[in-house]
């Protein structure tokens, strides 16, 4: 797939970009299936928020422990999604600011870097800003580059990565390699299953 536009995006006014982490640049997404079946709750629903609202201080910390598992486990088997590694080094020498802002805890997003081997140097969990669809994240981040929000790129892979670029007034794009493609890849600026179109994009742009 060819990086298509849906909005009338400028892609040469990016002056930093954020990714989020598994299923964006590594093949690390936790098997949500399993963990729903286990937490006994629905697939599709928002497991964070689903665990913030358990009042019952000994229930959270047993499906804490159980999602932290989860994510340990699927971030010991990350590698990188094709294409990412080129997208990524391809920014650096571009001069462009990279961060990534993930929805996982801290040692589980240090855990992927590891194995990756990734350089990106601002790394951000739901651990130091509040989980997305929160915009802070991308807001913490335009503030310590000192741009302005509708300058920033937001790389993701699901529904919140789009929610959380709306939020925050960024530029979306959505990596997707689902056939058919989801519903809401209709919010995103961009779409593609293809980083290296958006680099030939990016070059195209004057970066």
């Amino acid at each position: 797939m060819p990086l298509i536009k849906q909005t009338e995006v400028d892609l040469g006014r990016i002056k930093g970009v954020i990714f989020d982490l598994d299923g964006t640049l590594a093949s690390s997404n936790p098997d949500f299936d399993s963990l729903c079946a286990e937490l006994e709750i629905c697939r599709g629903v928002d497991i964070l928020k689903w665990l913030d609202d358990i009042e019952c201080p000994d229930r959270k910390a047993s499906a804490n422990a159980v999602i932290h598992r989860y994510e340990l486990e699927s971030s010991a088997r990350a590698e990188w999604i094709p294409g990412a590694q080129v997208l990524v080094d391809y920014l650096h020498s571009a001069g462009l600011p990279t961060a990534i802002l993930t929805r996982n805890i801290r040692q589980a997003a240090g855990v992927t870097l590891g194995r990756l081997g990734c350089s990106i140097p601002a790394v951000l969990t739901r651990e130091d800003a509040p989980a997305k669809p929160s915009p802070e994240g991308i807001l913490m981040m335009c503030r310590e580059w000192g741009i302005a929000p509708h300058e920033c790129l937001y790389v993701g892979d699901y529904l919140f990565d789009l929610q959380t670029a709306a939020n925050a007034g960024a530029m979306s794009l959505l990596y997707n390699v689902q056939q058919p493609v989801p519903e809401y890849a209709a919010m995103a600026d961009m779409v593609t299953d293809d980083y290296l179109a958006l680099v030939e994009a990016l070059k195209l742009a004057g970066h």
